[in-house]
Formats: structure tokens, C-alpha cells, sequence
């Protein structure tokens, strides 16, 4: 590893550790899975799957500690990059296993997803970790590697049991009937295991068959989405590994059948594990692209270009929408993240055609890095201003009810919705706060007894007599759609 390459590493570490932990206090609960675990632990109900249970320890009856419950996800992928790197340096190689770290460090999906506090990174790591387990028993059949893997499927069918289950038990079937050393797996056993696994902590109350601590789960749109915009930096790569795969696996070439097995399955259960893999072939393929011999320089170029010809159409949208929401502040901060992102995109295709191995390592990851700094540092404070209401809407309402001694506050969450941020802050101040399912539930707690806050979309106010906003707010809601939010408050006998 040469000093340059070596400087390289360093500063994407630095970057990536940056990325994970910056404006993880200031930013606000996420609606959906994030809202949906913060309500149930201030409620006293968290679960007991591994995120919940932090969720629960960490909360505790303070101010909701952003930047604490959302440590152990960053944790968690840190410790899961090291791990993978000790897993499978001797099966991989230094330098292939080096490239897929950092790929995966320069993603535009996992360390954003780390960020979050939700089962959606613990699920990643310990899949991921536990194909990788699996692999090393099947090339080192040892009861260290025995052990590991029984560990680590235990933790992937804890966090997820469906996706996991599939994921795993799944890709060891099709291993044993094609892999040449397949007939090793019977000696693991990872079918009895997970089945063991999963029913006793199924029938302990420790397994959940439930989606709802997870930002994607079996959303099949939005897991293609994701998954694609996370590797999207290494488009031309990522195709050329898929397409090397598929010739090699008709020759029953040992990695390509690894590769396939575990891709078909991730596809099919739906498992973020997905993203790891597609990082390795991306980063097999970036390897070997200097070599004299490379087959595939086409696709990985053809690729690049269409990476590069996307970004500009996503990123010059970007900054209108941007200049148009925020004005000049807008445009400058989407031209910061969007406009360093492209070049340096076009710096590393400038790398593929050069060829120059800096131009296209320094280009293709340390835009990837910087995109999600400066999406942080310049974009998401002026996003904040837009989504951040829910927390101010209940300080406003604290103000004005400070004297009164109200403890019991309502608002209304429709099932199909992500479930609202507004409901963590609400229960956080109202420990009496009730979520309403209809119109008519709402329409029998106004005209019930007694005094309350209400935090309701205007169009909910309409049918409710003498209701008469105290506050007012206008923001973007999970979906970054306009909302207006009313505070009501109720002084009746």
C-alpha cells in the first residue's frame, strides 16, 4: 500500500466517522420506524429485539436523547466493517477486502441508514456477518468458526427473523448442492439452527414477526430504491461484477456460485445484507481494472457514464428545488453537496479513461464521502427548519399550558401512514398522550370532559366546534410533503 493510498484510507475513515456522528443531536426524529420505536419505549413497551431494547435502556424519562439513541447503530457498523474485515481477509485478499470497506464506507445508503435508530443497521450487520461466518466454516470447518456462526445467526434471526431466515437458510441450501465443499454445511447444520433459533425466541417473546422497527423490511419498491441509490457511486463497477458473476457461475467457478447464491437470496428476503455484497464485487472489479487483461472496461465505463449523466439531472433539480424552497441559502448549500459530488464524479471518470488509478480511487470515493458530509452540514439544517416543527409545536404548547398542569394531549395517525414524529415529542411532554384512529374518535375526546392539548392537521379541525388555533405551523412531513399542524387546547368541565 503506497503512502498516497495509505492517506486515502485515513481520510475516508476520518470522513466516515465524521459522517456518522454529525448532526445526530440536532437533527429530529425521523417519522416512521424511528417515531414508531421512540413512542413505545417512552411508553414503557419497547420490544425486546436488540434495537429496541437500546432504544428503551438509553431513553429513559429525560428529554429524548437524539444523539445517544442513535450511537448504537453507528457503533454497531463500525464494529461490523472491523469484524468482516477479520472474517474474510484471508478468503477475499487485503487489498479486495480494502477496496469493498471502503466502498461501502463511500455509500450514499449504509452510513446514513447507521445514523438512524432503527433495526435496519443492526439487521445489515449481523446477516451480512453471518454469510461471511458461513463461508469461512465452509472453507475452515473449525469449532471457533462453528461457534461464531451460531452466534451470529442467532443475532440475525433476533433482530429479523423472516429476512434472516430466508437470507441464510436459503443461500446454504443452494451452496450445498452447487458449492464443490457444500456437503461441509451438513456439519453446521444452518437450518436446524435457524429453526431452533428462531423458535426460542419466538416462543421467549423475543422474536417479532413485525416490520415496524424497520425503514424498509419487505417494501419491495423501496428496497430496489435504496439499494440502488446506495451503490449508485459505483454503478459501472457493480454491473461488471453482476455480469461477471453470470458468466462465471455457467463454468461453476467457486466465487461466482458464492456470489450468486447470496445475491439471489438477499434479493429475495429482502435483506440490506445486499448492499454488502454488491461492495464486494464492486470492489473485486476496481481492483482489477488496471489489469492489462480487464474484460470488462466497457460496462464499468458504460456505467460511470450513466452514474455521471443521472447525477447531473438529479443534482440540477436538486438545486432548483432548493434555490426555490430556501432562495439564495438553498441553492448555495445544494451547490456545495450536489456540485463537489459531480465533480468529482467526473474526476473519476476521467480516472477509467485515463486510466489513472488516483484520479479514479480519489474521485469515486471521496465523492461519495463528501456528498453525505456536506448533505449534512449545508442541507439538512435548512431540511430541519422545514421538518423540525413537530418539536416546536409541542415547545410552543408547553409554553402556553405551563400553568395549567394539562398532562393529557391527543392527535390523529391513520393506518397506511408513517407513524408521526409528533407522537414521541407529545408523549415526551404529555405523558397522557393518546393517538386517535378516526374523525369519530376525535370528534368523542373534543366533546369529552375535561381540559387537553390537542396537535392536529387543519383539515382534521374542521368538524370540531369553537376549535380555535392557539398556534399555528407549516413544515414537510416524512415524505417532505406540506403539512400545516394546529395546537388546540380544550379548557372544558
Amino acid at each position: 500500500m503506497t503512502a498516497r493510498y495509505r492517506f486515502l484510507v485515513y481520510l475516508s475513515g476520518f470522513l466516515l466517522l465524521a459522517n456518522l456522528l454529525v448532526m445526530n443531536d440536532f437533527t429530529s426524529l425521523w417519522g416512521g420506524a424511528e417515531s414508531w420505536l421512540a413512542w413505545r419505549s417512552l411508553s414503557g413497551e419497547s420490544g425486546l429485539a436488540p434495537h429496541e431494547l437500546f432504544m428503551g435502556w438509553i431513553m429513559g424519562e429525560g428529554p429524548i436523547p437524539h444523539f445517544w439513541i442513535r450511537l448504537p447503530g453507528v457503533v454497531i457498523f463500525i464494529l461490523s466493517l472491523a469484524l468482516y474485515w477479520g472474517i474474510t481477509q484471508r478468503l477475499f485478499g487485503a487489498e479486495v477486502l480494502r477496496s469493498t470497506l471502503l466502498i461501502l464506507s463511500a455509500s450514499l445508503l449504509l452510513p446514513n441508514l447507521a445514523k438512524l435508530a432503527t433495526g435496519d443497521i443492526w439487521a445489515m450487520a449481523s446477516q451480512w456477518l453471518a454469510y461471511a461466518l458461513l463461508i469461512r466454516y465452509m472453507k475452515q470447518p473449525s469449532l471457533l468458526w462453528r461457534a461464531a456462526f451460531y452466534l451470529a445467526l442467532l443475532c440475525a434471526v433476533w433482530v429479523q427473523p423472516i429476512n434472516a431466515l430466508i437470507f441464510l437458510m436459503g443461500s446454504s441450501a443452494l451452496l450445498y448442492f452447487l458449492h464443490p465443499q457444500g456437503k461441509r454445511l451438513w456439519g453446521l447444520n444452518p437450518w436446524l439452527a435457524g429453526v431452533l433459533a428462531f423458535t426460542g425466541l419466538y416462543f421467549s417473546g423475543m422474536a417479532s414477526l413485525g416490520q415496524e422497527s424497520f425503514l424498509v423490511g419487505f417494501r419491495t419498491g423501496r428496497f430496489l430504491l435504496w439499494n440502488l441509490i446506495g451503490i449508485l457511486p459505483f454503478l459501472g463497477f457493480v454491473l461488471a461484477g453482476l455480469w461477471e458473476t453470470a458468466q462465471r457461475l455457467g463454468r461453476r467457478e467457486e466465487l461466482a456460485i458464492l456470489n450468486a447464491a447470496a445475491l439471489i437470496f438477499a434479493f429475495v428476503a429482502h435483506s440490506l445484507a445486499l448492499q454488502g455484497l454488491l461492495a464486494l464485487l464492486a470492489g473485486r472489479q476496481l481492483k482489477n481494472y488496471f489489469d492489462p487483461n480487464y474484460p470488462h472496461e466497457p460496462v464499468v465505463k458504460a456505467g460511470a457514464l450513466l452514474h455521471l449523466v443521472a447525477a447531473f439531472c438529479v443534482l440540477t433539480l436538486l438545486m432548483m428545488g432548493s434555490f426555490f424552497q430556501f432562495r439564495a441559502l438553498g441553492f448555495r448549500a445544494a451547490l456545495a453537496a450536489g456540485g463537489i459530488y459531480w465533480m468529482l464524479s467526473f474526476i473519476a471518470v476521467i480516472g477509467l479513461f485515463g486510466p489513472n488509478r488516483r484520479y479514479l480511487y480519489g474521485g469515486i470515493l471521496l465523492g461519495g464521502l463528501l456528498l453525505t458530509t456536506l448533505f449534512w452540514l449545508q442541507l439538512n439544517p435548512l431540511v430541519e427548519q422545514m421538518r423540525g416543527w413537530p418539536r416546536a409545536l409541542v415547545e410552543k404548547s408547553r409554553q402556553r399550558t405551563a400553568m395549567e398542569g394539562i398532562n393529557q394531549a391527543f392527535l390523529v395517525y391513520r393506518n397506511g401512514m408513517p407513524f408521526p414524529s409528533l407522537a414521541p415529542y407529545s408523549r415526551e411532554a404529555y405523558p397522557a398522550t393518546r393517538i386517535l384512529k378516526s374523525s369519530a374518535e376525535l370528534q368523542g375526546q373534543w366533546n369529552a370532559p375535561g381540559n387537553a392539548v390537542f396537535f392536529l392537521e387543519r383539515s382534521d379541525t374542521e368538524g370540531l366546534n369553537n376549535a380555535i388555533p392557539a398556534d399555528t405551523l407549516r413544515g414537510w412531513d416524512n415524505r417532505l410533503r406540506n403539512v400545516e399542524y394546529v395546537l388546540l387546547i380544550k379548557d372544558g368541565l
